[in-house]
């Protein structure tokens, strides 16, 4: 009995703990359509205008991007950032009815919604006041479940170096908390140029990370990371192109 007593204890506490965990945690919501032969530019439009008539206001954005390389090209990515906790207790009904009466029919969902929490920790050069980058590289990992301090150590240190030399790039860190496979991490990496002009340090990289973080840092934190994702299918990466007709009316 007391044994049992125990246990509904640590179930309280833990339950507890977690609530209080995600009542603080960024959410991130995204879809992915495939249009119906011929039906592009009437998915399009009918997005569009859903978009503009629900998804305007900061608290439900929507951005739309259009993936434009690798088995994927043609579909489209519609992202919803900034939720909290709270945002899943709201009414979306009459939205979701709009989409399934004027917007569904020319488009095919993509393998459903799916729900991720931002790791700030990763954040570069991210301001939620600019513009949405014009070019998004997508990259899904796929991470061991047993090396994910080995994961984040190299990216979030990476990341300072990468966002100080390439101030024109931001990133964002997402990891799938429902909706398909829980150990899938990905990073979105933004900019609004390919061209670029390469500047003399770009080659010291391995150097400032050394100098940071320890003598051989770049190496064994590199290695650790390349350990740190499942061989099969573990990284894989697409690119993004900004659909701006699709944009919401932000207010």
């Amino acid at each position: 009995m007391k044994k049992l007593l125990l246990f509904f204890v640590f179930l309280v506490s833990l339950n507890t703990y977690s609530q209080q965990l995600f009542q603080n945690t960024e959410y991130w919501n995204t879809w992915v359509y495939q249009p119906k032969e011929g039906m592009v530019d009437q998915f399009e439009k009918a997005a569009a205008k859903k978009t503009k008539l629900f998804n305007s206001s900061r608290d439900n954005a929507i951005l739309t991007f259009k993936i434009v390389t690798g088995p994927n090209t043609g579909q489209y990515l519609r992202v919803m950032p900034w939720q909290s906790s709270k945002s899943y207790d709201i009414d979306r009904s009459k939205e979701l009815t709009y989409w399934q009466d004027n917007v569904g029919k020319y488009a095919t969902s993509v393998g459903g919604a799916k729900r991720w929490a931002r790791m700030k920790w990763g954040d570069m050069n991210s301001d939620a006041n600019q513009a949405p980058s014009k070019y998004v590289q997508q990259t899904d990992y796929i991470v061991k479940p047993t090396k994910w301090n080995d994961f984040r150590r190299w990216l979030e240190r990476i990341g300072k170096i990468y966002g100080e030399r390439i101030p024109e790039h931001r990133r964002i860190i997402v990891s799938l908390v429902s909706g398909g496979n829980y150990n899938m991490t990905t990073t979105f990496i933004g900019f609004d140029s390919y061209a670029r002009t390469v500047k003399e340090f770009d080659n010291t990289w391995e150097q400032e990370y050394n100098k940071r973080f320890g003598a051989n840092a770049w190496d064994y934190d590199r290695d650790a990371f390349d350990e740190s994702i499942e061989m099969i299918v573990g990284q894989q990466v697409q690119t993004l192109e900004l659909v701006e007709s699709m944009m919401p009316d932000l207010k």
